[in-house]
């Protein structure tokens, strides 16, 4: 029985500095609740308000991209992505971390992006971002890989990403930020 283990699963998160996590269906309504929520919580903790800004910058790029690119849908509103996003604090760093399934054939080219992406030093970084600004995005994308980038340009270090195999059609893809 789940809620027999429910408060273990909780400790967990405690000791992994997770101060904030949703699991389902994610559409921009939740998004509005759910960021009033973060923010909230974000004050509370006295976290620097430049910090507070990056943070809840980068979870609205997490929650953009479960709602844009999840290949699992709810069922009532085929504009809800399902996904996962966790907001932490460990080590006075936050982390912001975002999963959903995707298509296995989208693996080989986001990996080579992703893994571009994570080479580059600030400099570059803003360089890139500018340079896709500048083209049209492709009718697939919803915009060119820019949540990416500026993921990327407000973490403090490299993003952190995998790719878990499901299935021969479907993996799960999580990426994180630390600021």
């Amino acid at each position: 029985m789940l809620s027999q283990s429910l408060y273990s699963y909780k400790s967990s998160l405690d000791r992994d500095g997770v101060i904030f996590t949703f699991c389902g269906p994610i559409s921009h309504d939740i998004v509005e609740g759910v960021g009033v929520t973060l923010k909230s919580q974000l004050a509370e903790s006295e976290v620097k308000r430049t910090t507070a800004m990056k943070v809840f910058a980068v979870f609205i790029e997490q929650v953009q991209n479960v709602i844009n690119y999840s290949q699992e849908r709810n069922d009532f509103d085929s504009d809800m992505g399902m996904g996962i996003i966790v907001v932490g604090e460990n080590a006075g760093k936050h982390f912001i971390i975002g999963g959903n399934k995707i298509k296995a054939s989208k693996v080989p080219v986001l990996q080579e992006n992703l893994t571009e992406l994570v080479a580059m030093d600030k400099e570059e970084l803003k360089a890139f971002y500018k340079e896709k600004r500048k083209l049209n995005t492709n009718e697939e994308s919803k915009g060119a890989g820019i949540g990416f980038i500026e993921m990327a340009r407000k973490a403090s270090k490299p993003l952190e990403f995998s790719f878990e195999r499901i299935d021969d059609e479907y993996s799960f893809f999580s990426i994180e930020a630390d600021i």
